[in-house]
């Protein structure tokens, strides 16, 4: 199970890294973006440490591409705590319809702690706004449009990713049988000696 576990969250990474690569090269819509849904997915999912794993691989190799801003570890940490909401779920995890609802109210969960969380390292460490508390509100004023963005995003993309996620667990060991078939001998005296 541990192979079947680092193959996942391998996989989870790759599909993850590609994914953040082509919507901010292509779909470019600040804030718009999947990591949610890969640190929610690899901490229900997977638990232990793939739940920081999967989140902090995809934005570690992403931002060498990408870049980062001041906020890097507000914006690292914050994916990391992603993942451990998804591993409160991982206990409750049947793969049923039920499931879906339940991570995509763990992605708006994720969207609005995000929000608090970046926005007041931004408020913080950027030195855009006033060291005061009209500065921090104003701040939080200000990131308003990007919350609209993320949360609209992850409705949309927690239950897609979760349900390709929950159907491919499903389905993996059909497809690991038929994998290791074709390494099986298909006749009494053909084998690989």
């Amino acid at each position: 199970m541990k192979k079947t576990k680092i193959l996942v969250a391998l996989l989870l990474i790759f599909f993850g890294i590609i994914g953040r690569l082509l919507i901010v090269e292509f779909v470019k819509i600040p804030n718009l973006e999947i990591i949610t849904s890969f640190s929610l997915i690899g901490g229900a999912m997977l638990g232990g440490v793939f739940t920081f794993l999967v989140p902090l691989g995809i934005i570690a190799i992403t931002d060498m591409y990408l870049g980062n801003t001041s906020i890097l570890i507000f914006t690292w940490s914050a994916f990391a705590v992603i993942g451990v909401f998804g591993f409160l779920l991982r206990k409750r995890k049947s793969f049923n319809p039920r499931f879906v609802f339940e991570m995509t109210g763990m992605g708006i969960i994720a969207s609005l702690f995000f929000y608090l969380y970046t926005n007041f390292g931004w408020w913080l460490l950027s030195g855009m706004y006033l060291p005061t508390w009209q500065g921090l509100v104003r701040c939080y004023i200000m990131g308003l449009p990007f919350l609209r963005v993320n949360l609209l995003g992850n409705l949309f993309l927690v239950p897609v990713f979760t349900s390709l996620a929950l159907l491919a667990w499903k389905y993996y060991p059909v497809f690991k049988a038929e994998f290791l078939n074709i390494f099986k001998p298909r006749y009494k005296y053909d084998s690989f000696r």
